[in-house]
């Protein structure tokens, strides 16, 4: 009796199981796109599946631009610039063909995309004013030795920064905003600045100032941005975080090659660095996330010097 009570209640789970499983497959959209998360094996690596159409291919890089869907709970639809790991893969991707694919967020290796698979989909490729890669790998219209014009930014203790205020020594200025969700753009450039601090302090080099600024005023307020640093322990003398209005950003920006666009979120944005002299001289402009701390250390070091 025992044992046929037991068997009916396994019966009943698994006509359950059966009827949970039957409406699930009956639910599922097959024009939706799953968005897996896979940090199981590491807390620092996450895997978002999506799908895009290919803007154009950078053979240089093994890399493509990609305008992908909305990725739920993590990213908006916008166009990115995205690593491809297999070289097999990337031989095969066209432009204007839409792919499925898996976008891997690694706080080591940075952002890439695999397991890349053909829709069928094609459409044309409008390029009403430029190219994603002649903003990317916008070229800066100051040459060496050319002055800001005058700018007026406030740090987030609320004190004003300007070209005065950074006279005297030299500084390093980037751009960032603290919603920016992908490790290898803003929050690279803020740890590379602050493993800087650590080399400049090794130097016991004294002589120098860092700027990173928000090209996300509306949202980075000095309070976001306050506490932003402390979070990190970004807290130095002379690191500051900063904010001004869009028009202050772009005059500082747009002569280094930043490019960016605020309407939608996330802000599509490509990645500048720059160094000036203490009388305010463009020293050496930093492209994209290829440099190294060394690499810009040596270069505020250098302009501490005169070289």
């Amino acid at each position: 009796m025992i044992n046929a009570c037991v068997l009916f209640k396994d019966c009943v789970l698994l006509i359950k199981i059966l009827v949970l499983c039957v409406l699930g497959i009956g639910c599922k959209n097959d024009d939706a796109i799953e968005v897996k998360i896979h940090n199981n094996s590491s807390p620092k690596k996450s895997s978002y599946s999506t799908r895009g159409y290919v803007l154009e291919l950078i053979s240089d890089d093994q890399s493509t631009f990609i305008h992908h869907e909305q990725i739920p709970n993590f990213m908006e639809e916008m166009t990115m610039y995205l690593k491809v790991e297999d070289q097999q893969e990337y031989l095969k991707l066209k432009v204007g063909h839409q792919y499925t694919f898996d976008m891997i967020v690694d706080k080591d290796d940075g952002t890439y995309i695999e397991n890349i698979v053909p829709t069928g989909e094609i459409k044309a490729v409008p390029f009403s004013k430029e190219k994603p890669s002649e903003k990317w790998f916008k070229k800066p219209t100051f040459e060496l030795g050319d002055k800001l014009p005058e700018f007026t930014l406030k740090t987030s203790e609320g004190n004003i920064l300007n070209a005065s205020t950074l006279s005297g020594s030299p500084w390093a200025i980037t751009f960032i905003f603290t919603r920016c969700p992908l490790p290898d753009y803003c929050p690279m450039m803020s740890l590379r600045f602050n493993e800087v601090v650590n080399l400049l302090q090794e130097a016991e080099n004294k002589n120098w100032n860092l700027v990173s600024l928000t090209i996300d005023p509306v949202f980075d307020t000095e309070k976001i941005l306050n506490g932003y640093k402390k979070a990190r322990g970004y807290e130095y003398d002379n690191w500051f975080f900063c904010r001004a209005e869009i028009d202050e950003v772009r005059k500082i920006g747009d002569p280094l090659g930043l490019s960016f666009d605020t309407e939608e979120f996330p802000i599509e944005h490509n990645l500048r660095t720059a160094v000036f002299d203490a009388d305010g001289k463009l020293v050496e402009v930093f492209s994209g996330n290829k440099w190294t701390a060394q690499e810009l250390a040596e270069s505020i070091i250098g302009a501490d010097k005169g070289t």
